[in-house]
Formats: C-alpha cells, structure tokens, sequence
C-alpha cells in the first residue's frame, strides 16, 4: 500500500489470518477509507493467499457491524473504532471480529497552536476520536505552555480517557470554560457543544481546518424541530435493524407511552434510517430510537424525526431544560 496518514496494522492483521489459520476475511472500512479498501485487500490476499471479501455497507460506528459478512468469514477486520460496549453484554460478540483502530500519525501540533488562538477561557476540556487520543497529552502539554490548563476526562464505558464517541461524550463532563476536539468532521464536536452545552473548537488534523460550534446556535435547531411535532397526533417509531442499535423493547415502550397520551403510534423497522424509505408512511413525525445522533442528521426531512429525548417532551414527559443529558 501507499503511504497512508494511519496505522492500518497489516503485520497484526497477517499474524492473525496465520495463527487461527483463516481461509477467507472480510474488511470493512468507514466510508471515508473505502477508497484505500481495494489496494488493503490486494495486500492481504497476496501476503496470506485468503480469500477477501470487503463490505460495501455502512459503517458508522463500532455499532455497525456487518453481521452477514461476519458470518461468511473466518475473521472480521473493522477498521476505525473501538469495541462497542453497549453491544458487550447484550449482543452475542464473536471472536472473529477484530477491531482495529487506524492510529493516526499526522502530527497535531500545527492546528493545535492554531486552536490555542480561538479559546477564551483559561481551561478547557481535551477530547478526541479514537485516531488522536494517544496525543492528547501532548496537546496537553502544549496548551499549559500557552497558559491554558487542560483536562481530559475519564470515561465510563469508552476504552480510553479523553475519548468520544458520536453517542458517548462522557469525557467531556468535566469543569472547563470551553472543549478542544481533535478530529475531523462536524459530527463529533457539534454532539459534545450540544450535549456539554459549551462552546466546542474543532481541529481537524489532516485538513489543518478550526471550526467553532456554539451550543446555543445548535439547540435552537432541534427546539423548532420539537416545536414543529407538538401538533402532531400520528408518530412512526423507527427501530433500527443494526445490533447495536437494536432498542425493540425501548420503542415498544414508546409506543404504549404514546398511545396512552392518545396519540397513534407505529413501530417501523429499517436497515437504513433515510427520507425516501419513510415517504410512504403517513404519520406526521417519526422517533428515531437507533443512535440518538441520528435525528440531527435529519433535521432537513419535511417530517420533524425526533430523538427519544425530545419525543418525552412533546409527551410531557420531560423538560426542554433536560433534553441535553450528557451520555
């Protein structure tokens, strides 16, 4: 392969094919890697002479596993995350998926001295995907030098301290004026200004790009979200078919809450959570009860898709004040 910005851990991933003696693997990569899946798979394939297949579905997360392929091969690489640990202990894991995370090894200190220019507190919160963490100390470092104390949180189910998730911003919950994120992409950070309630700079690595996500900005996005659903007396429960995003007996739950409000209520269940699959349902707003990020992404259906949050709102269930609970 080419020179690459990340760990891909070939002489692992070959130990491993040699040591149980694999046949045939799969790999499967998120969608932003996917263009270096053909020259990984040739690699592979010509240094063990197994039979690769890659997946060609989504891949969102370590709660995206493509459970198909998995029970096609001998071992599963997926690439990018961490072990999932909500699906430890309620989703059967086989030990043939093998995680591997994609270190980074793009240096962080130029966009670091660039986010120092943009805090406007004296201390801040230090996160990062699972590609930057092994660098936030030395982030950290850098920031005291500048005269900023940093501090990265502990988490309570992610594998390393400072470490986010687009579902778990636990490390986030610590005292600071503003957060640091390092990583790319807007997903990540506009979900801790969200569920921190703080304003969030982003410093993306590879781009050398600073983004700035205001909390206040953000919420007022999902509050007309709600606003528009309050009327509303017919709602389709989405469930998602993804494992570790399975919450069948949570949207059962929903459901009945709903009708006892006296509001009609239908469990839907899909692969893929996307407009044009929910066209033919005529409800007038859906609950999302997959990944509670994911009625974010949606804010531009024409039908209001609310998390399961915001759905106890508009039942009375709970406060505008407490939708944001940091997870």
């Amino acid at each position: 392969m080419e020179q690459s910005s990340y760990e891909f851990e070939l002489e692992r991933i070959k130990a491993l094919i040699k040591e149980i003696g694999a046949r045939r693997v799969g790999l499967q990569l998120p969608e932003g890697l996917k263009t270096v899946a053909l020259a990984l798979s040739a690699e592979i394939a010509k240094e063990t002479r197994v039979d690769v297949i890659l997946s060609g579905n989504s891949c969102y997360g370590a709660c995206d596993i493509d459970e198909k392929l998995e029970g096609m091969v001998d071992l599963l690489f997926h690439f990018g995350h961490t072990e999932n640990p909500f699906r430890k202990g309620v989703y059967k894991i086989q030990e043939k998926v093998v995680f591997i995370e994609l270190r980074s090894t793009v240096n962080i200190k130029p966009v670091v001295e660039s986010a120092i220019a943009e805090i406007k507190g004296d201390c801040v919160g230090l996160v990062a995907t699972v590609q930057h963490v092994h660098a936030l100390e030395e982030a950290k470092i850098m920031l005291a030098r500048a005269g900023k104390q940093a501090v990265i949180g502990k988490s309570n189910n992610l594998k390393y301290e400072g470490q986010v998730l687009g579902c778990d911003f636990f490390t986030a919950k610590v005292p600071c004026d503003e957060i640091v994120f390092i990583g790319s992409g807007s997903f990540h950070p506009v979900g801790i200004a969200l569920y921190a309630g703080k304003r969030v700079i982003a410093a993306d690595p590879f781009t050398m790009q600073i983004s700035v996500f205001e909390p206040d900005e953000l919420r007022k996005k999902r509050y007309i979200v709600i606003g528009r659903a309050l009327d509303a007396k017919s709602f389709g429960i989405l469930i998602s078919m993804k494992s570790g995003q399975f919450k069948l007996n949570e949207a059962i739950a929903l459901q009945k809450r709903a009708v006892a409000k006296g509001l009609e209520a239908f469990l839907i269940s899909l692969e893929e959570i996307n407009e044009e699959r929910l066209l033919g349902f005529k409800v007038d707003a859906f609950v999302n009860t997959a990944c509670p990020r994911l009625a974010e992404d949606f804010i531009h259906f024409k039908k209001p898709v609310l998390s399961i949050n915001e759905f106890e709102v508009v039942l009375g269930e709970r406060t505008w004040e407490d939708i944001f609970v940091l997870q």
